[in-house]
């Protein structure tokens, strides 16, 4: 197979974490002022590569960029300041599951379930001792960024919390590992409960008798649905990092939709592989090119929509298709709605 000089595709290095995560941090560090060519010079990830918020990037990408913020801002509570604006749906469909876990206790379950969807190695844990139950949290990167992956997981949890729970919330008191990254009072009223620094572990921690109180959205039904999603999900990722082969297709289309290049030959191409010993992997992996093709082509219109400087038609010739009528087309096949409907929305 063909080899890259880019970091994030070594196949030594090939732990992966939920997309949506990534790009987050990304934004983040951009909106604070970092340029996105040093963060991209830093991490081998380019914008193209943050698209589509359910695949996966290599788990160090946001630890690389948690240092880097660090660096140019010293004493400030980033990850809090982060987690305070990001989408619950960062968490993809396992913050979904929480919003519909019919009380606190089967949402809490749930994340530790399917923690794995979000991280390759994230390690979430529940124990119950007295009158408490705490969610404890580790990583390997929580030791190369210094905590501040720990700290905004755990923060954008205790908003996904907060969201789900009607009434008083059950949280309380918080555990970090690392030492605060700025003023104590910040950490204080983001949480609203005492925290802790310095500790044998991340964790949040319960009342025990809160567990029983029901979330604000229960729905037993949608609850299940979720499940099978993400039970195929955990599936997928598991097969997907057993197998470096496959971490190097997925890279591959990211390369080549960059060059806005979607066809099965141009992939073999990359790939450094004859179209039909490609198609042989895929069958073999239980994956078919095409879709996984459309998928990042879907990802890629989804994102140049949303700028409105572009037009329909120009949009059309740099996904690679023939006619402006043959996209519109797969759009509304793909999402059930027009371009300029979803431009519009």
């Amino acid at each position: 197979m063909m080899q890259t000089n880019r970091t994030y595709q070594d196949t030594s290095q090939r732990y992966r974490m939920l997309t949506s995560i990534v790009a987050n941090t990304f934004n983040y560090a951009v909106g604070r002022g970092l340029n996105a060519e040093t963060i991209s010079a830093a991490t081998g990830l380019q914008r193209t590569d943050l698209i589509n918020p359910e695949t996966r990037l290599p788990e160090e990408a946001a630890a690389t960029i948690w240092n880097l913020l660090s660096e140019t801002y010293p004493g400030e509570t980033l990850a809090l300041h982060a987690a305070s604006a990001a989408p619950l749906s960062t968490f993809g469909q396992l913050a979904l599951a929480a919003q519909y876990a019919p009380d606190v206790r089967s949402a809490l379950e749930a994340i530790v379930q399917y923690r794995t969807v979000l991280s390759d190695r994230l390690s979430i844990e529940l124990f119950e001792s007295g009158t408490e139950v705490a969610l404890k949290e580790s990583h390997p990167v929580d030791d190369m960024d210094g905590g501040y992956g720990a700290e905004a997981g755990l923060a954008i949890l205790a908003r996904l919390g907060e969201y789900c729970i009607n009434g008083e919330s059950p949280l309380v008191r918080v555990n970090f590992r690392h030492q605060p990254f700025g003023d104590r009072q910040i950490y204080r009223t983001f949480f609203g409960t005492p925290v802790y620094f310095q500790q044998p572990n991340n964790e949040l921690v319960f009342k025990k008798e809160s567990l029983s109180q029901l979330t604000r959205k229960g729905d037993i039904h949608l609850f299940r649905y979720i499940k099978g999603n993400l039970d195929f999900l955990q599936d997928h990722w598991r097969r997907y990092t057993s197998s470096p082969q496959i971490s190097m297709l997925y890279d591959a289309i990211a390369r080549n939709a960059e060059a806005s290049e979607y066809s099965t030959e141009a992939l073999a191409q990359q790939m450094n592989m004859s179209l039909r010993t490609l198609q042989r992997f895929a069958q073999t992996h239980n994956l078919t090119l095409r879709e996984l093709l459309d998928n990042a082509r879907q990802a890629k219109a989804k994102q140049l929509l949303k700028n409105p400087a572009l037009q329909i038609e120009e949009i059309s010739n740099r996904l690679g298709y023939s006619d402006e009528r043959s996209f519109r087309r797969a759009f509304k096949r793909w999402t059930g709605q027009s371009p300029t409907v979803f431009r519009r929305k």
